[in-house]
């Protein structure tokens, strides 16, 4: 995990939980505790959080924090493009014209939304920065309703679960924080789309998991799906991947 995964990793869990422990961020982000002691310094100098003995909380000012977490979500668009953009590439292939698709929160959907906006496909997402991509889309776009949390840049709440109960789509692709080839499993950060999530799989024909192979060294708070769950399983090629990966797994 680079450094600006590792900042944004430890804003959300202060976010989440008020207050993190230095032993526990390092074991979650599968680090050091010096680099962790190291990210919580710089991060106290630049204002988002206050160290407290063995830990971090915040510095303060909600509104500062929510600030911070929010810039760094965006940032994150900016990390393993190269990556994301041949796993966009390949599920965009998947789907063809006339077709029903969710595509789930987070950074990792953008380059695959990037092209289906330019096809003749329906679209339906909680993900704010592809509303903002839809401006002279081809495709017909529907946001789901709900609480908008302008942190992650989603929609949640029991609003979007009550849409996203009543539709069908041909593909669910969905994203994540990490994956664990130990537990065979997916995981998330934010609680606020666990629902949503698991809604859009169980009402889609075909089921997505979209991530770069630098997730799979990650263990998030939430466990989204096993390995199982999902049809396909799309990942960029790297040296660090294990030889002898689940069937699902697709590498582009």
């Amino acid at each position: 995990m680079i450094a600006s995964e590792r900042a944004l990793f430890i804003m959300r869990r202060i976010n989440e939980l008020g207050v993190v422990n230095l032993k526990d961020i390092a074991a979650q982000m599968g680090t050091s505790e010096t680099t962790v002691r190291r990210d919580f310094e710089k991060l106290e100098k630049q204002g988002k959080l206050r160290r407290v003995q063995g830990g971090a909380t915040t510095n303060g000012g909600t509104d500062s924090l929510l600030e911070n977490v929010q810039i760094s979500t965006r940032l994150k668009a900016n990390v393993n493009v190269h990556e994301k953009q041949l796993v966009g590439n390949y599920a965009a292939g998947l789907v063809a014209d006339g077709e029903c698709v969710y595509l789930d929160d987070g950074t990792s959907l953008l380059p695959l939304a990037e092209q289906l906006l330019r096809r003749r496909v329906r679209i339906v997402t909680n993900n704010t920065m592809i509303l903002e991509m839809s401006k002279r889309a081809e495709a017909e776009v529907f946001l789901v309703g709900g609480k908008y949390s302008p942190h992650y840049d989603l929609l949640s709440g029991s609003i979007a679960h009550e849409i996203i109960e009543k539709l069908h789509f041909d593909h669910a692709f969905i994203g994540c924080f990490g994956a664990s080839m130990d537990k065979q499993m997916a995981y998330t950060m934010e609680t606020e789309c666990m629902t949503i999530k698991a809604l859009a799989m169980k009402n889609a024909t075909k089921r997505h998991l979209l991530l770069d192979a630098t997730k799979l060294t990650r263990i998030g708070f939430y466990a989204i799906a096993p390995f199982s769950s999902f049809d396909t399983i799309i990942c960029n090629r790297a040296d660090s991947l294990p030889e002898n990966l689940p069937e699902q797994f697709v590498l582009v």
